[in-house]
């Protein structure tokens, strides 16, 4: 029987060798990338492709990141000192390296340091979620018959889309109506009164400590249990409805009307009767599809629903709070210190949230070390360094291409803020661990602290560290 090591580092690096274009057109439409809030947000990107080369695949062979040796804590102190201490990256950097084999410290500067995770918040909700709710389960969206009229029931499925798109699971408001038309023609009704249910989330849709500005300039919708295209009138710009659970009812009533079905009187919220027939339904990609693209695009409207699926799953309630719960509970439950942690929403948006690189770290070994497939997908959803998602972009200077496809990592970006998390094949063929976090940035130097955190995950890559 294989020893675990073997299976863990097996698993890690099959997962990074794996280079696909990857489409995420079927699970969400619209921008991938967050915009700092006095930007305007790039254009959507719906396939990534790759470059060409295989010497990714020697440096990343199994065997040899089983054996590999350790690097030192010196030689990691000598080796990351000068980087860590770049004034690029403010007075109050927090850095930690781990062993990806065993989960020791290697090295560390302010581990318990709590700082502004920014998007690295996602990586604790990818593991909230993909342990509370399941990698396999997928998100329903359906309508119930009450007699007198029809409710579209929304289970907060924050894929959903009012037209099918390619390579979807058809969780689409046109299908949906196509499956409820022929119902309804079935039982010889072509006009009927409609309501729509969000009931399964709860408390406000937006996180109080936000700025009111992010609805407004499109980093995210309102979160709501029954929305299309991300709470996006028009799916091809980042435009924001204020009430999504409105727009898709009314979405709902024209995509009727294309079927030959008349929607009569108002669309009115309203609650399902308890006991109506299900008249149709469709479901989403599984959740462990949800946590992948969420983590390569740092998707917030992904993020939040999955967090209020959580709380909602663990008794705690669809809402922030709820989510804040059982986000605390899971990480209780797998020993993953919350020193100085403050959780308020799931997308990292909030600026009142805190985390120290010790627990991020832990969340991104906890996954690694898993036998449970299923977390795994936590790892297999970072972006791979100047390949995909929001790192496509970075590592590609003749001091940062040494990590491009030996690394991934979730990134995280706010004014002032910095951050990268993830893991990395240094040069002998071992596995690490690594969290750095900068929030205490120049103004205006975003770019150059990004920078500054690429060259220390290219140190990481180059060096031995003996």
């Amino acid at each position: 029987m294989p020893n675990s090591r073997a299976l863990i580092l097996g698993g890690l690096v099959a997962l990074t060798v794996i280079v696909v274009s990857l489409d995420f057109a079927g699970i969400i439409n619209g921008p991938v990338h967050r915009a700092l809030p006095s930007q305007a947000a790039p254009a959507p990107q719906a396939t990534y492709a790759l470059p060409q080369g295989g010497q990714v695949v020697n440096v990343l062979d199994p065997t040899n990141a089983l054996n590999s040796p350790t690097p030192t804590k010196n030689g990691l102190i000598k080796a990351l000192g000068p980087v860590v201490s770049a004034p690029a990256l403010g007075k109050d950097v927090a850095v930690v390296v781990l062993d990806g084999a065993e989960g020791a410290q290697l090295y560390a500067r302010r581990p318990d340091r709590a700082q502004d995770p920014a998007s690295t918040q996602k990586l604790v909700t990818a593991l909230t979620a993909l342990a509370t709710l399941g990698s396999d389960t997928t998100i329903e969206t359906k309508v119930v018959d009450n007699g007198s009229s029809i409710t579209l029931v929304g289970g907060g499925d924050p894929t959903l889309t009012r037209k099918r798109v390619k390579n979807s699971t058809g969780n689409s408001l046109n299908e949906l109506a196509a499956l409820t038309a022929a119902q309804l023609k079935q039982r010889n009704k072509t006009r009927v009164a409609l309501t729509f249910d969000d009931s399964a989330f709860t408390g406000p849709t937006t996180q109080p400590s936000w700025p009111a500005a992010y609805v407004a300039s499109g980093v995210i919708a309102p979160v709501t249990a029954l929305q299309t295209d991300g709470g996006r009138p028009n799916p091809a710009t980042n435009g924001r409805t204020s009430d999504p659970s409105a727009q898709a009812g009314k979405q709902f009533a024209q995509a009727l009307a294309l079927q030959g079905i008349t929607v009569v009187g108002p669309i009115k919220r309203g609650v399902a009767a308890e006991g109506a027939q299900q008249l149709a339904g469709v479901r989403s990609p599984a959740i462990t599809n949800m946590v992948e693209t969420m983590l390569t695009t740092s998707n917030d409207d992904i993020a939040e629903a999955l967090a209020h699926l959580a709380g909602l799953r663990t008794g705690n309630g669809g809402s922030f709070e709820g989510g804040v719960k059982a986000t605390r509970r899971v990480l209780d439950n797998f020993n993953v210190s919350q020193e100085g942690a403050a959780f308020f929403d799931g997308s990292g948006l909030s600026r009142d949230d805190l985390a120290t690189p010790l627990t991020i770290a832990q969340v991104i070994y906890t996954a690694s070390r898993s036998r449970d497939r299923g977390l795994r997908s936590l790892l297999s959803g970072l972006p791979i360094a100047g390949l995909t998602g929001t790192l496509a972009d970075r590592f590609d200077t003749s001091g940062t291409k040494v990590a491009s496809g030996v690394a991934r990592g979730k990134t995280g970006t706010l004014t002032g803020v910095s951050s990268l998390a993830g893991t990395v094949v240094d040069k002998q063929g071992h596995l690490l661990v690594f969290v750095i976090l900068a929030d205490q940035l120049s103004t205006g130097g975003t770019l150059q602290a990004r920078e500054a955190i690429d060259r220390f995950v290219a140190t990481l890559a180059s060096c031995g560290c003996q």
